[in-house]
C-alpha cells in the first residue's frame, strides 16, 4: 500500500518538475543548440546490443545530426562489458537517477522532442549491415586470452558458439517470457557440435544460464560455458570473436554484428528474418496446421500473416505466446539434421564457397515471393541452401 503511493508520488514530483523547469529550460536553449536525450534498454541483452547498433547503423548511413548535441544515459546494465564498449563510441551518462527522471517522467518526457528513443525497427536489414561498430582493444585482448585458457582452449584455437533459448533466464530475471514461442531444445544443436569440434574447432554453447546442462560423454571440445565458466566480459568476447554463432532468437544473437562476426539462426520464428547481416543464414520453425497435421506451405503462412511487418495486431500473433493458438497453427522444432547442415553451410560461407545453383534460386524465389515488400531484401539473411533444397515444396507450392 505505502510502495504504490510512493511511487504516484514520485510520478506526480517528477512530472512536474519537467513541465515546471527541465522542458522550458531546453526550449530556450533549442536556438543556439539542440540537445536530445536518448535512454538506452539496459535490462535486456538483445535491446541494449540491437537497438544500440541499429541508431549508430542509421547514424553511419545517414551522417551526424545537423547541430545537434545527442547525450545517451542509462544504468543498472545486464552486461556491463557490452555497456562499457559502448561508451567508448557513443557519449553515455550513466545515471540511475537520470534514468529513473526519465522513467518517472512517462509521457511529458518520452513524447517531447528532446527525448528521442532507439529505434525499433526490425525490419532494418540495412542499418544492421553496419558491421562491426565495436571493436576489443589490447586490454580486451589480454583479458580474452586469460579466458581461453582458462577454458582450456589454445591461444590459436578457433571456436563457434551455439545457443538453444530455455526459459529459465526469464524465470531467474523476474520478468514474463514473452518469447516461449521461439524456445527450443539444445539436444538438437549436438550434431552440429559434433561436427564442428570434427572440423578441430571448439564448440562453445553460451547463455546467462542453462536449464540443463550438456549430457555427459560429450567430446572435451564441447564446453558447457554457463555451467562453469560465465561472466559479463567472456559473454562479449566469446561471441564477439567466434567464427559464426548458431543459434535460435535470443538475445545473445545481437552480439557478433556489432564485432561484424555472422549469425546462423535456426529456430527462427517469426518467419521474417531478423536483422543480423547479409553474411547470415537461418531456418525457420516449420508450422504445422493443428487441424490437419500437415505442415503448411510458406504461401499458406503468408495469408495468415507470418510476413507482415507494419500491421502490428497481425505481426504479433506470430511473435507473442498464443498467437499461434489463435491462427490455429503451431510451431514444430528444427531437428537435429536440418541445424547440422545449416551450420555446415555457415562453414561454406565463411569459408567463401558459392551455394549451389539450385540453392541460390530457391534462395532468391523465396525472398521475392515473401519478402520482396522490404526496402532492404538486399541486405537480408538468406535461407541455408539446405534447407530450400529439402524443403523446395513449401516455397514453391
Amino acid at each position: 500500500m505505502v510502495k504504490p503511493l510512493l511511487q504516484r508520488l514520485a510520478r506526480l514530483l517528477v512530472k512536474t518538475v519537467a513541465v515546471t523547469l527541465v522542458l522550458p529550460l531546453l526550449w530556450l536553449i533549442e536556438p543556439f543548440r539542440r540537445l536530445r536525450f536518448t535512454h538506452l534498454w539496459c535490462a535486456r541483452f538483445g535491446p541494449l546490443a540491437f537497438n544500440t547498433h541499429l541508431w549508430v547503423g542509421n547514424r553511419t548511413l545517414n551522417g551526424p545530426e545537423h547541430s545537434t548535441t545527442r547525450i545517451f544515459f542509462g544504468a543498472k546494465p545486464v552486461n556491463r562489458q557490452l555497456f562499457d564498449m559502448w561508451k567508448r563510441v557513443l557519449p553515455i551518462v550513466e545515471s540511475r537517477w537520470l534514468s529513473a527522471f526519465f522513467h518517472y517522467g512517462g509521457t511529458v518526457l518520452s513524447d517531447s522532442r528532446f527525448f528521442a528513443p532507439l529505434p525499433q525497427e526490425f525490419h532494418n536489414h540495412r542499418a544492421i549491415s553496419v558491421q562491426p561498430v565495436l571493436s576489443f582493444d589490447a586490454t580486451d585482448e589480454a583479458r580474452g586470452r586469460a579466458v581461453l585458457a582458462e577454458m582450456g582452449l589454445p591461444a590459436d584455437a578457433g571456436w563457434v558458439c551455439f545457443q538453444a533459448r530455455d526459459p529459465l533466464y526469464h524465470q531467474l530475471r523476474g520478468f514474463g517470457d514473452s518469447g516461449t514461442e521461439r524456445n527450443c531444445r539444445i539436444e538438437n544443436y549436438l550434431a552440429a557440435a559434433a561436427e564442428i569440434v570434427g572440423r578441430g574447432d571448439f564448440a562453445l554453447r553460451m547463455g546467462a544460464v542453462a536449464e540443463r546442462p550438456l549430457p555427459d560423454g560429450l567430446d572435451p571440445r564441447i564446453i558447457d560455458y554457463p555451467v562453469r565458466f560465465r561472466s559479463d566480459f567472456a559473454d562479449i568476447y566469446l561471441l564477439g570473436k567466434c567464427r559464426f554463432f548458431l543459434c535460435c532468437g535470443t538475445g545473445s544473437e545481437s552480439v557478433p554484428p556489432l564485432f561484424g562476426v555472422p549469425v546462423a539462426r535456426a529456430n527462427s520464428l517469426p518467419l521474417r528474418p531478423v536483422p543480423q547481416g547479409r553474411r547470415g543464414l537461418y531456418i525457420p520453425k516449420l508450422i504445422r496446421d493443428t487441424a490437419n497435421g500437415e505442415i503448411l506451405p510458406f504461401s499458406a503462412c503468408e495469408k495468415l500473416g507470418a510476413y507482415v511487418y507494419d500491421d502490428r495486431a497481425k505481426a504479433r500473433l506470430w511473435e507473442y505466446p498464443g498467437g499461434l493458438d489463435t491462427l490455429g497453427v503451431v510451431a514444430e522444432e528444427n531437428n537435429e539434421d536440418d541445424i547440422r547442415d545449416l551450420c555446415l553451410d555457415m562453414y561454406g560461407v565463411i569459408e567463401g564457397r558459392a551455394p549451389d545453383p539450385e540453392a541460390a534460386r530457391l534462395q532468391t524465389e523465396y525472398k521475392r515471393r515473401f519478402l520482396g515488400h522490404v526496402d532492404s531484401v538486399d541486405f537480408m539473411p538468406d535461407l541455408a541452401p539446405s534447407f530450400v533444397l529439402r524443403y523446395r515444396h513449401l516455397i514453391e507450392t
